[in-house]
C-alpha cells in the first residue's frame, strides 16, 4: 500500500515520519493538519497524500511505525535479561522498558494516547496494531514464568505475572509522568522508582498481612 513512500531514500523517509510522529503526539489525529505536515516536511500536500492516500491511512502508518520500533527496542534489551527468578527478571524487563520509553518519548506519546483515546472510527485499527505488539513480544515474559509448584492453589502462574506487571507498568508510568513534567529529575525518578517497584514485588512475593 506505502510501496512510493518505503521507495524513498532514507533520509527523506525519516524526516517524513519524525514530522508526522511529532504533529500526531504534539495536536492529536483530529486537530493535526495535513497541510502543516506537508509544509513541515518539505513536500506538497498532493505528494504526501500521493504516498499515503489519506490522513487515515498516514496516522495508521505512524502507528505502526511506532508500536515496532518500540517493541524492537524494548525486545533488544529483554535479549540481555540473565535473571532466571521471575520477580527479579521482570523487575529488569520494567525498568529497560522505561529506559526505552524516555529514550523514545514522542513515539511513546503517540501510541499510548492512540491507545488511551483512539480517533473515533480508528478504534478497531489502532487496537489491531497495538494487539501486534502483545502477540509478538509477550513471548520473552511468558518463557520465563514462576514456577506453578511454588503457588498457592488459587493463584496462576499467569495471573501472577499479569498482576506484577500491572502493578510495575503503573508504578514506572506514574515516575515517567512526573519526569516529563518536570517534578521530578532523573536522578530522583530513579531514587523513587527503585525501592517502589522492590515494595510492590514484596507485597506479590510474600503477600500484606500479618501472619
Amino acid at each position: 500500500m506505502y510501496s512510493a513512500f518505503e521507495r524513498l531514500p532514507e533520509e527523506k523517509k525519516q524526516h517524513i515520519i519524525t514530522v508526522c510522529i511529532e504533529e500526531f503526539s504534539k495536536t492529536g489525529y483530529e486537530k493535526t493538519s495535513t497541510d502543516t505536515i506537508a509544509n513541515a516536511a518539505g513536500i506538497s500536500k498532493g505528494i504526501l497524500f500521493h504516498y499515503f492516500k489519506n490522513k487515515k491511512n498516514l496516522f495508521l502508518y505512524m502507528i505502526d511505525y511506532c508500536r515496532r520500533l518500540l517493541g524492537d527496542k524494548i525486545m533488544e534489551e529483554v535479549q540481555k535479561v540473565k535473571e532466571e527468578d521471575f520477580f527479579h527478571r521482570i523487575k529488569e524487563v520494567v525498568l529497560k522498558k522505561q529506559k526505552i520509553q524516555l529514550t523514545y518519548q514522542t513515539e511513546t506519546e503517540l501510541v499510548t494516547n492512540a491507545l488511551l483515546h483512539p480517533p473515533i472510527g480508528l478504534e478497531d485499527d489502532v487496537k489491531s496494531l497495538l494487539q501486534k505488539n502483545v502477540d509478538q513480544y509477550s513471548d520473552p515474559f511468558l518463557g520465563k514464568m514462576i514456577d506453578d509448584s511454588l503457588l498457592q492453589n488459587y493463584a496462576s502462574p499467569e495471573k501472577v505475572m499479569n498482576l506484577t506487571l500491572i502493578a510495575l507498568e503503573n508504578v514506572t508510568k506514574k515516575y515517567l509522568h512526573l519526569y516529563q513534567t518536570q517534578q521530578l529529575t532523573f536522578t530522583e525518578m530513579q531514587e523513587k522508582v527503585l525501592p517502589e517497584i522492590d515494595d510492590y514485588i514484596s507485597m506479590i512475593k510474600y503477600g500484606c498481612l500479618k501472619a
